[in-house]
């Protein structure tokens, strides 16, 4: 059997969750919680590991749609049509 508690998460930027239903469990010694995908889908949430730095942000609601994916295909179709206008000069 495993503990249990309700309990309520406050992020930094004062979004809170309340009565969360959450399971007592050994996550490692460098971590002190685990956030549940019933929490990451009721808006924003983004990890980002920019110069060694690493930053997690979250908001509520949810205003705009970030895809990574997307974002480097475009930026190589740029970076590709660059470099073949360089090759006719």
């Amino acid at each position: 059997m495993v503990n249990a508690y309700l309990v309520n998460l406050h992020l930094p930027n004062d979004v809170v969750f309340e009565n969360l239903r959450v399971t007592e469990g050994v996550l490692g010694d460098d971590i002190d919680v685990l956030i549940g995908m019933d929490v990451i889908t009721r808006g924003d949430f983004a990890v980002t590991n920019k110069d060694g730095l690493t930053v997690f942000t979250f908001r509520i609601p949810s205003i705009a749609r970030y895809d990574y994916v997307k974002e480097h295909e475009a930026s190589e179709r740029r970076r590709q049509r660059r470099a073949r206008q360089r090759r006719r000069r």
